[in-house]
C-alpha cells in the first residue's frame, strides 16, 4: 500500500477518533446536564415539601397555641366565676347570721322587757304587802288596842265591831249603811277610832 493511503488512513482514524471523543464527551456534558438538571427539580421538590410541611407545623402550632390560649382563659373565666360565687356565698352566709342575731336580739329584748314587767309587778306586790295600806295598818293598830271588826258571814260585810274593856266587851254598829256599802278600810278604822275615843 502506498504511503499516501497509509497517511490517508491515518488523518482518517485520528479523525475519527477525535469525532468519536467529541461526541463522548458532548454526550456525557448532556447527560452530567440533565443529572444536574434532575438534582435540582429533586431539590426544589423536596424544598417545595419541606416548606409546605413547615406551613403545616406552624399552622398546627398556631392551633395549639389558640386551644392553650383559650382553654387558659377559659380557667381564669371559670376561676373568677367560682370566686365570685364563692364571695356571694359567704356574703349571703353572713347577712343571714346577721338576720338570726338581729331575731335573736329582737326576741331577748321582747322577753327581758316581759320579765321586767314581771318583776315589776313582783316588787310592787311585796312592796305593797311589805308597806301596808294607811286604814289597814290602823285596823292593824285598833285591834292591838283591843277593837275587832265584824264581818257578816252571810252579807260578806262588816256591820260591827267589837270592843274589849279591861273589864268587859261589847259589840257596836259600825254605821248604818253597811248593809248596802262596804266602807273602805280606811273608813273602816276612822269609824273605829272614833269608837275608842
Amino acid at each position: 500500500m502506498p504511503v499516501e493511503e497509509l497517511a490517508e488512513q491515518r488523518d482518517l482514524m485520528q479523525s475519527t477518533v477525535a469525532n468519536l471523543k467529541h461526541s463522548n464527551e458532548s454526550q456525557l456534558c448532556r447527560d452530567l446536564s440533565q443529572q444536574l438538571e434532575s438534582l435540582r427539580e429533586y431539590r426544589r421538590t423536596e424544598q417545595d415539601k419541606m416548606q409546605e410541611q413547615l406551613k403545616q407545623l406552624s399552622r398546627r402550632l398556631q392551633d395549639v397555641r389558640s386551644r392553650v390560649d383559650a382553654s387558659k382563659a377559659q380557667r381564669e373565666q371559670k376561676s373568677h366565676a367560682e370566686v365570685m360565687r364563692d364571695l356571694e356565698a359567704e356574703k349571703q352566709a353572713a347577712a343571714d347570721a346577721i338576720a338570726a342575731q338581729e331575731s335573736r336580739q329582737t326576741q331577748l329584748n321582747a322577753e327581758t322587757a316581759v320579765l321586767e314587767k314581771q318583776l315589776q309587778a313582783q316588787d310592787d306586790n311585796i312592796e305593797h304587802q311589805m308597806v301596808p295600806d294607811e286604814g289597814v295598818l290602823m285596823l292593824q293598830i285598833l285591834r292591838g288596842l283591843g277593837v275587832e271588826p265584824l264581818t257578816n258571814v252571810q252579807t260578806g260585810l262588816v256591820e260591827s265591831a267589837r270592843v274589849w274593856t279591861p273589864k268587859s266587851a261589847y259589840v257596836v254598829p259600825v254605821c248604818e249603811d253597811t248593809q248596802e256599802h262596804q266602807p273602805t278600810p280606811h273608813q273602816l278604822a276612822a269609824r273605829l277610832w272614833d269608837l275608842c275615843s
